[in-house]
């Protein structure tokens, strides 16, 4: 396994549960390189995910760790065609996904390491507005 270790995964599914799915033919680290180009997709532009994905053990960033956690279990359930999806599965799924479009959007906060130029972060605001209208014909 890439980032998530099997440890991560009995935090949310039975080892029992795992075993089938590896028993069945199903590749865990084809759902975690899921789970990291949807997180990439939508965050690289403001955090440095690179530097996230590289740390190990107890320095990962428990967010990220989650979400992927949450993203890589449902893209494991939906490698085993008989299998069906719990319903926590898919909520803890659908809210990672909601928390992942949030940050994007830059409406709730993380502690990602964000990408810097020059030394603040990189983000950029729209600041101002159209010239005032004047009434004066001339």
């Amino acid at each position: 396994m890439f980032y998530l270790t099997e440890e991560d995964y009995s935090s949310v599914i039975d080892t029992g549960i795992l075993n089938l799915f590896l028993e069945k033919g199903s590749n865990p680290e084809r759902g975690e390189e899921m789970a990291k180009g949807y997180i990439y997709s939508n965050l690289r532009q403001r955090f440095d995910l690179d530097a996230e994905f590289a740390r190990e053990g107890t320095a990962r960033n428990l967010t990220l760790l989650r979400w992927m956690l949450y993203i890589s279990v449902y893209n494991l359930y939906n490698t085993v065609q008989d299998l069906e999806i719990p319903e926590r599965i898919t909520k803890n799924y659908d809210d990672a996904r909601k928390e992942i479009t949030a940050v994007a959007a830059g409406k709730m906060p993380t502690d990602l390491i964000p990408i810097l130029e020059s030394g603040k972060a990189k983000t950029t605001f729209r600041w101002g507005s159209s010239p005032k209208r004047t009434h004066s014909p001339y």
